[in-house]
């Protein structure tokens, strides 16, 4: 038998028979993975908080007692790709410089809330979502609400962080490719998200070192900043709910989210696990697709 007919079984049979048994669960909101700057305020030293973002931006002003991690130090080129998710090992040195260690609960925040969305994606792939939250409209909702913030560096004692790897969260364009060869099979089971702009789903604009403009055949486009309310908070349940079933997500179905590099769907990715949908981010996204020659659509 052909390894070409092999991978497609076995997709196959991921998706359509091991998804279901998610889907018990996928109801569910995640309540832990989104805290509030009042939750935040009223319980100091309850969570190791960690500034996500640049040197700049968090001596300007940050949280006090939140711990810079650069995002330069989460991600990484491979063969061209930019964004992607460095070495494991590479990874815990940089939580364990940040003084993370191996229990208690973590808060990532940023100015820009794609950062932050990064990070968890990062910690959950790193096997620490269960533990880790999102601070609800980042720096600009804290210092809006008139809550104190700091320039003073806060430098830790290193921590004891040990990874517990989620490989199962990352897409490869390898499956990528599988999934969308089968997707007339797989039907409603599979949902393909494009998080980018309408204008680059469309491919009326290609993007940043796209060679060609389109989307990956099948992806829907829900793009990250629908995500949120004028004031950078996540939308309510409801709304997100509504979002993703308008587009054909059920509570069946396999989720894997996309963007240019990877950045963008860290959001979506962040969403779908907050609303208790089971979903993986394909990390090379459509900058690796579009330039390895690979189907597209327009």
């Amino acid at each position: 038998m052909e390894i070409g007919t092999i991978v497609r079984r076995v997709v196959l049979t991921v998706i359509v028979v091991m998804l279901p048994a998610f889907a018990a669960r996928a109801q569910t909101v995640r309540e832990g993975m989104l805290v509030s700057c009042e939750w935040l305020q009223a319980h100091p030293g309850a969570a190791t908080i960690l500034h996500v973002g640049d040197a700049a931006g968090y001596a300007a002003a940050h949280i006090p007692r939140a711990v810079l991690v650069e995002t330069s130090s989460l991600v990484v080129q491979w063969d061209g790709v930019p964004n992607e998710l460095p070495p494991i090992e590479d990874l815990e040195k940089v939580f364990r410089a940040a003084g993370v260690g191996t229990r208690g609960r973590i808060v990532v925040y940023s100015s820009d809330p794609l950062l932050a969305a990064r990070a968890w994606f990062t910690l959950d792939y790193l096997g620490q979502g269960n533990r880790t939250a999102m601070l609800d409209g980042g720096l600009a909702k804290w210092t809006a609400g008139g809550y104190a913030t700091s320039t003073e560096p806060v430098v830790p004692k290193p921590g004891s962080f040990e990874a517990r790897p989620a490989p199962q969260i990352v897409t490869r364009i390898a499956t990528m490719h599988e999934l969308v060869n089968l997707r007339d099979q797989l039907g409603p089971n599979l949902m393909l998200i494009d998080a980018r702009s309408p204008m680059q789903f469309c491919g009326d604009e290609a993007g940043a070192e796209v060679q060609h403009a389109g989307h990956i055949p099948g992806a829907v486009n829900i793009p990250y900043a629908m995500n949120l309310a004028s004031d950078g908070t996540f939308k309510s349940v409801y709304d997100l709910r509504r979002i993703y079933h308008q587009a054909g997500l059920t509570k069946d179905s396999a989720n894997v989210v996309y963007c240019r590099t990877g950045m963008q769907a860290s959001m979506t990715y962040f969403v779908l696990r907050y609303l208790g949908y089971e979903s993986s981010l394909y990390d090379g996204s459509f900058i690796e697709w579009s330039n390895n020659g690979e189907m597209i659509w327009s």
